[in-house]
This record gives structure tokens, C-alpha cells and sequence, in this order.
């Protein structure tokens, strides 16, 4: 535990409190040049407060209700209570009567005072009497010395206890890291109920300097506090950003504030666009960032914000001494670095907890290892450094089209508009029950022609899930006492739509439709940009399909790269023609049929030595409880009656030519492995050895049977499993995602549609419109005299062929860093991927002309778009002077070959070979030892943790990455053969394409 010598050795709150009256030599308070209180005649109010306590036969543990407004008096009634150790109640004057009445109850004081006015009489007494003429208790560091209520705006105000050693520890900390100078003064802004108001009324006794009292007390406007700040003196204030915000709409022209130094924001995220406006204004002032709920005694994490801030939320930074932190997910288990996931707060000097003790919400303070803890049910994550970033609310984070929102992340992205003074994002529910944002912002400006401008500029900078539907203007954001906003009152969006884009052309509207639907976002604007707002290839795809369904209107994927609007696009399909290609036709119905083009070059490519174990593609599918081999058995069988690519059959003819026939029945065998009684804690580890063997034996390529396998794993509690290996002639990795969805809709007794014959989609390949141009393009990509070189062997093993893997995910601050450069550069995220690839494989290769291959998803045509078989297109792209191009000009290079790659891919990649004049080699890929396969999917994912695999199976290439991009979590599988890389080198391989991501990710 933490409860250490050097916590028990800290001042106490008395100490404290005592030595800064002590030995400080400022006045303590100044409320206007007429009233200055010096620290002596502070002393006699606070022993003037003590004998009225102790004359209501006030003792230690007293509840004392403190209602009014920061006053001279109020301040010694308070320090009085904390000497005694008395349990102050602050309650603001200015807070709505039914919410003080619930206050008092749940409070429950014993003694009440009124400070709505300052009271000159309540110090007079015998002059001269000090503090030392008093015997003040010795009161414990455990002992309760606060009631203060959360804000209650999503419920009933819950109290919270505070303790003395949290608060000294607290007080002690902060007067320790400003180190204020006697002549400091401290702006006493904080209204009484909010905790932070301890900040402002104690700092100035512990740290020896001046307090600033606003004039009787009383509200201000905006544009008071800043004139009164000037007046003065102040140097040091206590904030949260929203009232910052209306400080700031409220300067002159001209405005400037050389006197504050220290600005300590708390209570709302922090955001580098306000950080930047605040200096503008306060150019001496360091920027302070505090975060700590009410519950862990007002703050727990500090930062000072460097200059220039960052974008976006900043950084909470580290923890404050004695004081840990844990990133946790649902179980209370911590979650891989960088991950997102729940605070938890570990620290001896938290609160005493709720005052209802029965409070729901009291199921947060925890024992976590032995330290006290507590849940603060928000979400936050941890840099490198250690340093906290917060991402909102558990409870208010949110899903849309499997994208994880937080909508303060949203809101500070709005905030930082040029135009936006304030802005908010909440989520709210459509009439049909779907989740959808809604923006609100303040503006100085035109507010119409603000809102026009704020969809293009939030699309450019989130995924498109995060973009809110409605922008609306307020004149100002309704914020509750504590300067917090009021989520409550902000008006309901109306049922119109004023944000809807209006549309001349008939089709550009049927596309902007249809993009809406394949992103997933309510409306889109005739110039709104595909890329900007977050669209990546399965979108594109997904945009193809929604335009035929919805306006019989056929587009290829590849034409959004040149025409990204709907009005661009619209132009593109009246100038190349958008109709719908023709139904894949019937093929003559011989026994015996041709490889497809994509068979073909996988054969000579991958089986020029013979059929081997790398053609297995191996996968372990979840299954629903309880589900029995028969079941499983029928549902694999309807599949392959389906999918007829999975009955396919080869054999060669005379000439030795490899032909393909369709098996007419479906019969295979599932084996089933009974795991039930192994334990829970080796299940894993027995499934990943079943994995391995299943990648060792290679599927008979010319046998009888299926050219796949499959395995029933029953596992404890019922819990079922499929191990699925299939080769890869006759599936795959899109085709492994849809026999998983075929699989799940089989077993639940759902209809899908039936593609056409595997006969039919390979004698279609056959026709090849575009072959000469595209052979034209690959040779003169390939032509140049290039160098090969693959990876030297740098291990000594067995079998330096087989295929080793690192799994692991990239850094959440990275993948959200990628989106928002990809949107900025207007392409996808695979741009991205491809072009650190090629620097880190030019890094490898110690050469500067590298050639990777990446495999093309080939189901341009609308039938195959969810047929299972064998359809991919592999391509080459290349670099001839990777580290002399700057990022910028990589990027560029890289989604020109990308394009012209989708735009040419009639031509084979054996055929390449042929031209190029380069022999099949049976251990290698003859062209190139690096290759790159992108895999964007709309579901939500799992980040994969650090781990090193076998694979099983042996690997064509030195080094091939895997990019699982889903809507949540980006995952990397890096495969490697195991002659060529040991673990830790390739760990440094990961950690080195990282580094080459986030470079990119600045041009």
C-alpha cells in the first residue's frame, strides 16, 4: 500500500494553515483599495469565528452550512472551521432554491451562517488576540472536513466527503509548484459550491500571498472579470475552459493582460485551440492543466501545457506525488498501452466518499492491488511518457456505425474553428431510434455563414461517423453554477433540416445519397469530398453498391481517387457511362474448365515448386454455444452448395495445363476436438497448437477430397469454435470474411444470395478488357534495370521457410493521427500504410529502388462482390528514390501508383514475369521479398496485444504485413520467415514502421 512514512510525515492541514498565517508577509485579502484585511487582522477574524463556533458548542466532526458568496468573513469563518476541525457545507447564494433545500437535507449541518453580505462585526473582539493565544484540537489527517455536491446535472447531487490529509496534501502540492512570490495576488472567481473554490480561498494563506475577493461578492459579467482582473493585479486564477471561453468573447479590441502568470484550467477538457486564444489575450501566463474529480479531493494529474500547444484535448499530464494511475477496461484489468479505457485513480489521499452510503455510484471506490482506488468512469489512455489524455465521459461515449464517439473530442475539434468562440456536442436519438450528434456553437461572426462552413471543416478532421448531423448557433452555451455546461438546457434540434444541402443535379444527389449511406453520415454536399470525410476502400465499395441499388448507376471504386465529389463523380459517370455492367453470363457447361486469370497467376506463383503448406489460409471462427457437429456440418454443406468454389476439384491434362472441375457433391467430413474438460487457463495455448499443425499440413492440391478442413472445438461452458483451413486457390482473405458471415447466417437460419457459378465468374475473367494498356504500364513501372535484393538470413533454425508473426495494433494517438492526415490529404489510410512501407523496406533492403507487391480486392463486378473463391489481383508498385522523396511527394507518388495500379489490373502479375523475362522461383516471390495487404473492416475489433505467433505454414515472401483496419482499432500482423529476423529484431521492425507512419502523418 501507499500508506507510507512520507504520507504520514506531511503537514497536516492545521500546519498548514498556521505557518502561512504566520509567516507570511502580504496582505491576506483585498477586496477593493478600500478594504484590505492585512494577515494580522485576518488572524483576529478567524479567533473571532473560533469563539462564535465554540459558542454554539460547536466540536470536532460539527456540520457548519456556509451559504453566501466569498467574502473576508466568510474566508476566516472557513479557515476557523478547518482549525477546529469542524465539516464546512459551502453553499452558493446564487444557486436555484430547490437545489439548495436538497443540499441542507442531504447535508443535514448543525450550524448555519449567512455571508451574502460581509460582516464587520463578526471579528470584533479582544485586539491583539492571535492564534497562538488559542489551544486548538489535534485533529486526525483521516477526519472529514468538507461536504461538497457534484453538479448534478445528469441527477440528484451527490455529496461528497472530503478528508483533511487529501486537502493539505493538495494545498501543499500546488503552493510547492507555483512557488509564488509575496507579491502574487489570487483571483478568488470560484463560486462557493464547486469544490475548486478551496484552491482559490486557501492558496493564498499556504503559499504566503494576497487573495482578490470580487467586490461584495457579486456576479459578474464576463467583461467585468477581465477589467477586474487588471485592476487588481491578479497573477494567479483557478478556471474552467468554458468560462474562459466568455472571458474571451467578451475581451476588446486591442485587449491584452501582461500581469497574470499563472492560469490553472480544471473541470472540462482542455483544448489546444483555446490554450493558444487565452495566451493571445494573457501572453505571460503559463497554462496549467488539472484533472482530478471531486471524489479523489480536487486534482490529481497536472500539466503544464507547452507552448505552442498541441491540437486537440491536452494532455492532464503525470500524477501528482503519491498518487498512481491505471488504464482498465470492464474487468477492472488493465488494457495494452495506448489503448483507451477507464481511469482509475489509485491514491491514500481520496476522499471519504459519498454521504449517502447507499450511493449507487459508490460501487467506484475501490481496492485496487492493495491501494486505494477509485473509478472515475472516465475514459482516458497513456502516452509513452506515462502522461494521462482524457477522451470524455464512459457514459457519454457512444457508437455510431461501429465507430467509438467520444463528443467532447468532437467539440474540441469544433473549438478550434476560427470562427467558434464556444461550441458543445451531445448526442441525441432520432424517430428511429438511431444515435446521431448535434453540434452547438457560438460565434462573433455571421452565424449562417459560420454553420455553412463548419460540416466541410469537421470532415476534414474526424471520421466520418464523428461529423456531426446539426450545427446549431446559440448566442451563448448554458452553463450551471460551477461555469460547467448545462447539457439539460440546451435546446432539442428541431424536426427540420436546415443543414440539408440543396441540389441541381438529379444525380449528384443520387450519389451524395448514396455516400451518405455507404459513410454512414447524414447529410453530404454536392462539393463535400469522399476522402475528407473518412472514406477508405471498403467505403468506396460500399458507395458502388449503394449507387446501383439505389440508381441502377455503376461506378468502379478506383474512379473516387480522381473524381471524390458527388458532383465530380456525377460528371464521371455522364462522361464514361454509368450503366451497370451485364449480368456475368452462363458458361458452357464441360466438366472441365480453365483456371480464372487470378487461379492461373497464384499457380505458377505460389505452386512453382509444388504444391505447399503456403497456400493454407488458416482462421478459428466463434460459433454460437452448444452448436453440434451436425448442425455445423449441414451449414458447411449449404455454403459449399452456394459458394461452388469450395467443390472446385484440379487435375492436369495431357499437356500438363492445370484444369478445374466443380464437384457435384459436397461431401467432406468435420473432425471434431472435445476441449471441454481442459482448463480455462490452457485453452488458448491448446487452440493455437491446433492452429499451428493445421498451417503445417498442406491441403492435397490434385486429391479427391474438399480443398478445405474443418474442425469442431467444444470448449468449456459450452462454448463452440471453427477451425477452418482452406487453400488459398479457391478462397481468399475477403472470402475468409464472408464465409464467416455465410456461416453465422446458416446456423441462424437466414437467406443470403446466391452467386453465380464459379464456372461462369472464371470463364467472365477470361475477357479482359484494357490487357495491352495495362501490359504497357506494369512493363514501363518495371522495365527501368532495377537491383533485387531479399533479406540476408540473420537466424540459424530448422526450417528457416516457416512463417513466424508478430501481432500487434497501432497506438490509438497514431491510428487517429493516420485518419486525420489521410483526411487532410485526401486519401485513404492505405496510402498511408503503403508509403511507410516503402520507407521501412528501403531501410531494410539498404537500397532506394524497392518494388513491393499488394494484392487488389478483384470483385470490381457487382455479382462477385460476395462470392467466396479466389479473385485477388496482385500488383506491383515502385519507388526508384524512396528516402530522397520528402513525405509530401511520397505520398503523392505512392496514390498515383495505387490509382494506376486499380486502373491496369487486367494485366497478371505472372504475366509481368513473362515479360520481364524472370523465372518462377519455388522458395521466393521472384520479384520482390516485401508485400503489403490492406484489410479495412466495418466492424468493430479487438486490439491485439503484443504477441509472437507461429504460423505453421511456410512464406513465399521475407516480410509480409497484414493491416487489419477496423472501425475501432487498427491491428498489424507482421509475418516473416524465421530464417531471416529474430523476435526482437522484428519487434524492432513494428516499432520502426510506426515511426515512418507518424512521420507521415506531419507532411
Amino acid at each position: 500500500m501507499m500508506r507510507g512514512a512520507a504520507a504520514l510525515a506531511a503537514p497536516s492541514l492545521t500546519q498548514l494553515l498556521l505557518h502561512g498565517l504566520r509567516h507570511g508577509h502580504a496582505e491576506m485579502l483585498v477586496q477593493a483599495d478600500a478594504c484590505r484585511v492585512t494577515r494580522s487582522e485576518f488572524e483576529q477574524r478567524v479567533v473571532a469565528q473560533i469563539a462564535r463556533l465554540r459558542g454554539h458548542g460547536a466540536t470536532q466532526g460539527t456540520r457548519v452550512l456556509l451559504h453566501g458568496v466569498a467574502t473576508p468573513s466568510l474566508v476566516a469563518m472557513l479557515v476557523a472551521c478547518l482549525l477546529e476541525g469542524l465539516v464546512v457545507v459551502p453553499i452558493d447564494a446564487t444557486l436555484p432554491a430547490q437545489r439548495k433545500q436538497a443540499m441542507v437535507q442531504a447535508a443535514a449541518p448543525t450550524l448555519s451562517f449567512d455571508f451574502t453580505q460581509d460582516e464587520a462585526e463578526a471579528w470584533s473582539g479582544t485586539p491583539g488576540l492571535g492564534l497562538s493565544d488559542m489551544v486548538l484540537p489535534q485533529v486526525a489527517q483521516d477526519a472529514p472536513c468538507y461536504v461538497f455536491f457534484t453538479s448534478g446535472t445528469t441527477g440528484r447531487p451527490k455529496g461528497i466527503v472530503g478528508r483533511r490529509g487529501g486537502l493539505a496534501h493538495f494545498l501543499a502540492w500546488e503552493a510547492g509548484v507555483l512557488g509564488l512570490a509575496p507579491g502574487e495576488r489570487v483571483g478568488m472567481l470560484t463560486r462557493l459550491s464547486f469544490d475548486v473554490v478551496l484552491r482559490d480561498l486557501l492558496l493564498p494563506i499556504v503559499a504566503g500571498v494576497t487573495g482578490c475577493v470580487p467586490p461584495q461578492g457579486e456576479v459578474q459579467s464576463p467583461a467585468q472579470v477581465l477589467e477586474w482582473l487588471a485592476d487588481m493585479q491578479v497573477s494567479v486564477m483557478h478556471t474552467v475552459p468554458s468560462l474562459a471561453r466568455s472571458y474571451l468573447a467578451a475581451r476588446p479590441a486591442g485587449f491584452r493582460n501582461d500581469v497574470l502568470r499563472h492560469t490553472l484550467f480544471a473541470g472540462e477538457p482542455l483544448t489546444g485551440a483555446l490554450v493558444e486564444r487565452w495566451r493571445a489575450a494573457f501572453a505571460r501566463s503559463a497554462v496549467h492543466n488539472l484533472y482530478g474529480p471531486t471524489e479523489t479531493t480536487l486534482a490529481k494529474f497536472w500539466a503544464l501545457v507547452p507552448d505552442p500547444a498541441p491540437e486537440g484535448i491536452q494532455s492532464c499530464g503525470m500524477p501528482l506525488p503519491q498518487t498512481s494511475v491505471r488504464i482498465v477496461d470492464e474487468e477492472v484489468a488493465p488494457v495494452p498501452a495506448g489503448q483507451l479505457g477507464e481511469v482509475l485513480i489509485r491514491t491514500v489521499h481520496r476522499s471519504l466518499g459519498y454521504l449517502d452510503p447507499s450511493e449507487p455510484a459508490a460501487r467506484s471506490f475501490v481496492e485496487h492491488e492493495g491501494v486505494p482506488g477509485y473509478l472515475s468512469g472516465d475514459l482516458g489512455w497513456l502516452d509513452a511518457q506515462g502522461a494521462l489524455h482524457l477522451r470524455g465521459r464512459k457514459d457519454h461515449q457512444l457508437k455510431i456505425l461501429g465507430t467509438r464517439i467520444e463528443p467532447v473530442g468532437v467539440a474540441a475539434v469544433l473549438q478550434a474553428h476560427p470562427d467558434v468562440d464556444d461550441a458543445a456536442v451531445v448526442c441525441v436519438t432520432d424517430d428511429a431510434g438511431d444515435a446521431q450528434l448535434v453540434a452547438y456553437f457560438t460565434t462573433a461572426s455571421d452565424a449562417e455563414a459560420v454553420r455553412r462552413r463548419l460540416r466541410p471543416y469537421m470532415a476534414e478532421r474526424l471520421p466520418a461517423a464523428a461529423v456531426p448531423n446539426r450545427f446549431i448557433a446559440l448566442d451563448v452555451l448554458p452553463v450551471t453554477a460551477n461555469g460547467k455546461l448545462d447539457r439539460s438546457r440546451l435546446p432539442a434540434p428541431s424536426s427540420a433540416s436546415p443543414d440539408a444541402p440543396l441540389f441541381d443535379d438529379p444525380l449528384a444527389q443520387a450519389v451524395a445519397d448514396a455516400m451518405a449511406a455507404a459513410l454512414g453520415v447524414g447529410l453530404v454536399g454536392a462539393a463535400d469530398d469522399f476522402f475528407a470525410l473518412g472514406g477508405d476502400s471498403l467505403a468506396a465499395v460500399q458507395l458502388c453498391i449503394e449507387l446501383e441499388t439505389r440508381s441502377a448507376m455503376h461506378l468502379q471504386p478506383a474512379a473516387l481517387l480522381h473524381a471524390a465529389s458527388p458532383s465530380e463523380i456525377a460528371n464521371h459517370l455522364r462522361a464514361h457511362g454509368g450503366k451497370a455492367p451485364e449480368p456475368i453470363p452462363a458458361a458452357p457447361r464441360t466438366t472441365w474448365f480453365e483456371l480464372s486469370p487470378q487461379q492461373r497467376r497464384y499457380f505458377r506463383t505460389f505452386c512453382a515448386g509444388g504444391n505447399g503448406n503456403w497456400c493454407n489460409m488458416v482462421a478459428v471462427f466463434d460459433l454460437p454455444p452448444a452448436t453440434g457437429r451436425h448442425a455445423l456440418q449441414h451449414a458447411l454443406a449449404e455454403i459449399a452448395l452456394k459458394h461452388n468454389s469450395l467443390r472446385l476439384r484440379f487435375a492436369q491434362d495431357e499437356r500438363g495445363t492445370v484444369m478445374q472441375s466443380i464437384d457435384p457433391g459436397s461431401d467432406f467430413d468435420v473432425r471434431v476436438c472435445d476441449l471441454s474438460a481442459e482448463a480455462h487457463a490452457h485453452v488458448a495455448a491448446t487452440i493455437e497448437a491446433l492452429r499451428i499443425a493445421e498451417g503445417e499440413q498442406a491441403i492435397a492440391l490434385f486429391g479427391v477430397g474438399p480443398l478445405f478442413r474443418a474442425t469442431l472445438l467444444l470448449l468449456p461452458d459450452d462454448a463452440r469454435k471453427l477451425l477452418w483451413t482452406v487453400h488459398h486457390l479457391v478462397s481468399d482473405g475477403t472470402s475468409q470474411g464472408l464465409f464467416a458471415q455465410e456461416l453465422a447466417a446458416q446456423l441462424a437460419g437466414d437467406k443470403t444470395e446466391v452467386p453465380p457459378s464459379f464456372r461462369d465468374m472464371a470463364a467472365s475473367a477470361q475477357r479482359r478488357p484494357g490487357q495491352d494498356a495495362a501490359r504497357a504500364y506494369f512493363r514501363a513501372l518495371m522495365s527501368p534495370p532495377r537491383t533485387h535484393r531479399y533479406l540476408p538470413p540473420m537466424v540459424e533454425c530448422a526450417d528457416p521457410q516457416r512463417c513466424l508473426a508478430l501481432e500487434t495494433s497501432l497506438a490509438a494517438p497514431l491510428r487517429a493521427m493516420l485518419r486525420s492526415a489521410a483526411r487532410r490529404q485526401r486519401c485513404t489510410p492505405y496510402v498511408f500504410f503503403v508509403a511507410a512501407y516503402f520507407r521501412l523496406a528501403a531501410s531494410l533492403a539498404r537500397q532506394e529502388d524497392i518494388a513491393i507487391l499488394t494484392p487488389l480486392a478483384g470483385r470490381a463486378h457487382p455479382q462477385i462482390a460476395r462470392a467466396i473463391g479466389d479473385f485477388i489481383n496482385l500488383v506491383p508498385l515502385r519507388v526508384m528514390q524512396v528516402h530522397r522523396l520528402k513525405p509530401r511527394e511520397l505520398l503523392a507518388a505512392v496514390r498515383a501508383q495505387i490509382e494506376g495500379a486499380a486502373a491496369h489490373q487486367a494485366w497478371q502479375f505472372d504475366e509481368l514475369l513473362d515479360d520481364l523475362g524472370i523465372a518462377f522461383d519455388p522458395d521466393r516471390n521472384p520479384l520482390t521479398g516485401f508485400s503489403l495487404n490492406f484489410m479495412p473492416n466495418k466492424s468493430t475489433g479487438s486490439a491485439a496485444a503484443l504477441r509472437h505467433a507461429d504460423r505453421g505454414y511456410r512464406l513465399k515472401y521475407d516480410l509480409l504485413f497484414l493491416v487489419r483496419d477496423h472501425s475501432d482499432v487498427t491491428n498489424l500482423e507482421v509475418q516473416y520467415r524465421a530464417g531471416l529476423l529474430s523476435p526482437a529484431a522484428v519487434e524492432r521492425v513494428a516499432e520502426d514502421y510506426s515511426h515512418h507512419l507518424e512521420m507521415l502523418c506531419h507532411a
